[in-house]
Formats: structure tokens, C-alpha cells, sequence
């Protein structure tokens, strides 16, 4: 089951931080601020947790709280009725691609990681991520099938994260950047054929 399967649910449990957001007049820019902010402070703890590896386990609270920050800047944006949504949709995909790439690139430099893997896991990333809108932008829908979206990623990373302390194996991480890897591919490939199957109908 995809993690995107259950947003529905997850959106509705956000209700009550939605509605606080409102009251309280925070934009849906400062939302996704403090969403690239909790990326870069994951960023930063990923790539010093050679140090103490017991540092992961704030990753899977802070990937968390970025993946509830995604959801609630639109959640804020559709109840305020914001002005320029469409700019704030483009806001919003540039500011997730920097966060995932905090998350990537502080992971990347982690003593234990492959780098090279790292990185190339980042690229697969970004281009799931691209594929994405792409199709949108062709005229079509926003993409999310596939088994490697945002919040899987996001999932799976804090999996891995726990794994590493739970088995002192820091191996982990790179056989997770495989996972990645074969994933993204995989969702890049039904993206695709969703998207020239949407627009030949056209």
C-alpha cells in the first residue's frame, strides 16, 4: 500500500493544526519556510550522525512533522482561498524539491553513506518528482502513482533510520538508497506511461 493512499485520513487528523494556522493568520509561504527549515535541520543531523547514531531517531519526528507541514500549507491555502494559488502551487513544488534534497545531501555526507549512490538516489528523486508535474503542465493531471511519492520516501528513510540504531548497521542506509533507487525508477516508469497514456486521449 502506497503512503499517499492514506493522505484522506491523514489530512483529516491535520484539521484542528489547519484551523489553529488560520486563526493564528500563518501564510502558506511561512508553511512551507518552516517545512524547508525542519529539512535542512534533518539535513544537518544526517550528515553528522556518524557521531552519535542515536541522533536518527529525531528523523523519523522531523520527517514527520515536514510530510504534516506539505500537507497543511495546502490545507491552509484552499480554506483561506488564497490569492495566486497557482504561483503558491509553484512555490510550493520548488520548496519540496529543496527539501527533499536537504534530507538527500545531508545524507550524502554521512561518513557511512555511498556518496555517489546518494546523490544518484537524489537524482531519481527529483525526477519522480518532475514527472509528477510535468504531465500537468502538458495539459493533463498531477501524477501521483507509483510507489516512491514524497511521503513514502519520507516513510522509508525513517525506517531506515531506526533500523540503523536498532541493529547497530549502518549498511542500512545504503541498501535503503537501493531501495530508493529501484523504486523511483519503477515510479518513474508508471508516471510516464500514465502520462502518454492520459494525453494520447486527448
Amino acid at each position: 500500500m502506497r503512503i499517499y493512499s492514506i493522505k484522506p485520513k491523514f489530512q483529516k487528523l491535520l484539521e484542528k493544526d489547519r484551523d489553529l494556522l488560520v486563526k493564528l493568520k500563518v501564510s502558506p509561504t511561512t508553511i512551507n519556510i518552516l517545512a524547508l527549515i525542519v529539512s535542512i535541520i534533518a539535513g544537518l543531523i544526517l550528515a553528522f550522525s556518524s557521531k552519535n547514531l542515536y541522533s536518527l531517531l529525531l528523523i523519523p519526528f522531523l520527517a514527520y512533522i515536514r510530510t504534516a507541514l506539505n500537507a497543511l500549507d495546502g490545507m491552509v491555502a484552499r480554506k483561506i482561498k488564497a490569492k495566486n494559488q497557482k504561483f503558491g502551487e509553484v512555490l510550493n513544488e520548488f520548496i519540496d524539491r529543496l527539501s527533499d534534497s536537504a534530507f538527500f545531501i545531508g545524507l550524502a555526507f554521512a561518513v557511512y553513506t555511498n556518496t555517489i549512490l546518494c546523490l544518484f538516489a537524489l537524482v531519481c528523486i527529483l525526477l519522480v518528482s518532475y514527472l509528477g508535474i510535468v504531465g500537468k503542465a502538458a495539459g493533463g493531471s498531477r501524477q501521483y502513482v507509483g510507489l516512491m511519492g514524497k511521503a513514502d520516501r519520507m516513510f522509508w528513510l525513517s525506517v531506515a533510520c531506526i533500523g540503523v540504531v536498532l541493529f547497530s548497521k549502518t549498511e542500512i542506509i545504503n541498501w535503503f538508497l537501493w531501495f530508493v533507487i529501484v523504486l523511483s525508477i519503477i515510479t518513474m516508469t508508471k508516471r510516464f506511461l500514465s502520462i502518454k497514456k492520459e494525453l494520447y486521449k486527448k
